[in-house]
């Protein structure tokens, strides 16, 4: 393909100028623009923070059943020594690796349970090798769970339980000695005829698992039940198997030579149900659309959804409060009760378990209503209703909205009225304080108060009202 441009001037002189592009050289041109269209915009950094932020959308969990599976041990190696002028050697398997086991740890980093798998099973363990070479262990999977989760351990599932006695009752003599040894190559039919050495060295590993069985039954009396509320804090779950022996641990004064090895044995298997419970020192409880989480954004670092309907919060949210002196006290963001909810009515339980590890309790009412009383003793009743005890912890009270003029001025005299003689019927103490989360009023003087309950509940003190 050639392409001739002339150009005649209106002068004498010509001037002509050709341009000639090849087919080959076209053909390239428009193949690299495909290319160039082609490729994908995202650069390797948008790719990572694309990873990083894949999982941001997953909603709130705080309550899994998991599968803590211990890997299997590696198997014993049958192997004898060959070398130049050495015409039989000695037997020179290793044992097996020792599989992973499965540890659950606490970590602040984490505040939710959306990211254990429903099986966690650690590596099994390498398989021993020639030349008295033992397999590598397992590696250990390490699972980071928030703090505050309960692990407990539960009952095998009966569908679960009646699969493996219906693969054990089913398995012939045949097949359960392949589960448990390895035989050299051509030499099992030998070995099974001879069956001197072969029975002695049966009875040696039945004598063993034996003693495993008893050491297991004294060491695991009760069943796994720990709270992880403590940084670092582990716990091992499923411990791994144990690697089979080589053929050098069968050696004995008739045998010089056995060419049997056992395989690795299978690790702990525990049915586990993690529960969170959010540590806080505070913890807000109020009925939706209370303001809450407005409450929360003005006093704390924290930046939960705020918006005009109820149930805008769906999941727990923990601020921190700093003070001028560096003095830190956390507070939790309860989603919104309502009326039945120690019955599991709404969001029921998936958030009333969060608030019973709170120091203070924070009533956060909403005085714009037409009866804010009401709803305190609703709110009272749901707390007791599902912990006993669990309003008798020490408590303020936040009025918000007292910016309405309208209603809230004359709603506060009643209601305050009304909650301090109810609290001095039980011979208790209570603050009830006025704000305007939305605007930021009178906030000072309820931290300082929430900060001074805390600081006499973590000495130890009883907790009192300094107004």
């Amino acid at each position: 393909m050639s392409i001739m441009l002339r150009l005649q001037p209106r002068h004498s002189g010509q001037l002509s100028l050709s341009l000639k592009v090849s087919q080959r050289q076209s053909r390239h041109f428009h193949q690299t623009k495909w290319q160039f269209e082609s490729e994908p915009t995202h650069t390797a950094r948008d790719r990572s923070l694309d990873y990083k932020l894949r999982g941001k959308g997953r909603n709130f969990v705080d309550f899994v059943r998991v599968v803590a599976r211990g890997g299997t041990g590696g198997d014993g190696c049958v192997s004898f020594h060959r070398e130049k002028y050495v015409a039989k050697g000695p037997p020179n398997g290793g044992n097996g690796g020792r599989g992973g086991s499965v540890i659950f740890t606490a970590s602040a980093d984490e505040t939710t349970l959306n990211h254990i798998p429903y099986l966690c099973a650690a590596k099994r363990g390498g398989p021993g090798l020639g030349a008295s070479r033992h397999g590598l262990s397992g590696q250990d999977l390490i699972v980071k769970v928030p703090l505050g989760t309960i692990i407990r351990e539960v009952d095998a599932p009966a569908s679960a339980q009646a699969r493996l006695d219906e693969l054990s009752s089913e398995e012939t003599k045949e097949e359960k000695l392949k589960k448990k040894w390895v035989h050299y190559p051509r030499s099992e039919q030998t070995t099974l005829a001879k069956g001197d050495f072969f029975r002695d060295a049966q009875k040696l590993i039945e004598e063993e698992e034996r003693y495993a069985r008893w050491k297991e039954r004294q060491e695991s009396e009760s069943q796994i039940y720990i709270d992880m509320d403590v940084p670092d804090q582990s716990i091992v779950a499923a411990k791994g198997g144990v690697g089979g022996y080589g053929n050098p641990h069968f050696v004995t004064t008739e045998n010089r030579s056995p060419k049997f090895a056992t395989r690795g044995y299978d690790g702990k298997t525990r049915y586990l149900e993690l529960e969170l419970k959010t540590i806080a020192d505070a913890g807000l409880v109020g009925l939706p659309n209370a303001g809450k989480s407005t409450f929360l954004s003005a006093v704390s670092n924290a930046h939960p959804k705020i918006a005009p309907y109820p149930f805008t919060t769906l999941n727990p949210y923990i601020g921190t409060v700093d003070f001028v002196d560096s003095f830190q006290l956390t507070v939790a963001d309860i989603p919104g009760l309502i009326k039945g909810a120690h019955k599991n009515i709404g969001l029921g339980h998936a958030f009333l378990r969060h608030i019973e590890r709170s120091k203070v309790l924070v009533y956060v009412i909403d005085l714009s209503v037409k009866e804010p009383w009401n709803d305190f003793s609703t709110l009272c009743n749901e707390l007791e209703a599902y912990s006993k005890g669990l309003t008798k912890r020490p408590s303020i009270v936040i009025a918000n909205k007292a910016d309405v003029t309208a209603v809230a001025k004359d709603n506060f005299k009643k209601f305050e009225q009304i909650v301090l003689g109810e609290f001095e019927s039980k011979g208790e103490k209570v603050a009830v304080i006025p704000v305007s989360a939305k605007y930021k009023k009178n906030i000072v003087k309820a931290t300082t108060i929430l900060r001074n309950m805390v600081e006499q509940e973590q000495s130890g003190a009883k907790p009192g009202i300094a107004i």
